[in-house]
């Protein structure tokens, strides 16, 4: 039913959509990909309030999901709600501490939030978990070029060319960390 529903919605349908995912849950409230669908199509819908709310009651159903906390983080924060999201951040990377994705945006809304130091070392810890993460190197590059750390910051960034020979976006990146600082 979910599957349909996702159908549905790339047809524009999404009362159709909406009507699959809640028979869905109506299957098994524990099937964790039609509520993150289900708030998904309402975020899409620019009804943020009512996306929360389906998250907020998918977690109670299953309270320690991380794709769940994840996806209420990131709902609060586009409500600009940022000290909440990044809460709910956390607890989709603590519950989920090999989720490279979930680091990153949980050290995104640190960074956001102005603890850069706390969001470095996130991003380094999951970094010993998925060593070739391109999201976390480009992030480590990006943080520690910020706090003026540049031989560190030419390090990941290095190491992004590594996995990504030829992309511009490194390139540049290399480049301005050649640039003086002042």
């Amino acid at each position: 039913r979910s599957n349909l529903g996702g159908y549905l919605l790339l047809r524009g349908d999404f009362d159709g959509a909406e009507a699959e995912y809640r028979a869905a849950l109506a299957l098994d409230q524990r099937y964790i990909p039609a509520w993150v669908n289900l708030a998904d199509l309402k975020r899409s819908q620019q009804l943020e309030p009512q996306a929360e709310a389906i998250l907020r009651e998918g977690l109670q159903v299953m309270p320690a999901d991380p794709a769940l906390h994840h996806a209420l983080g990131l709902a609060l924060v586009r409500q600009q709600r940022l000290a909440e999201g990044v809460e709910e951040l956390r607890k989709a990377y603590e519950q989920a501490p090999g989720n490279a994705r979930f680091a990153y945006v949980y050290a995104v809304g640190l960074h956001s939030e102005g603890a850069r130091s706390r969001a470095i070392s996130v991003l380094e810890q999951a970094l010993e978990r998925a060593p070739n993460d391109t999201q976390l190197l480009s992030a480590l590059a990006s943080f520690h070029a910020e706090a003026g750390e540049v031989p560190r910051a030419r390090a990941y960034a290095e190491r992004l060319l590594e996995l990504l020979p030829g992309d511009p976006g490194v390139q540049q990146l290399l480049r301005s960390l050649d640039q003086p600082r002042g």
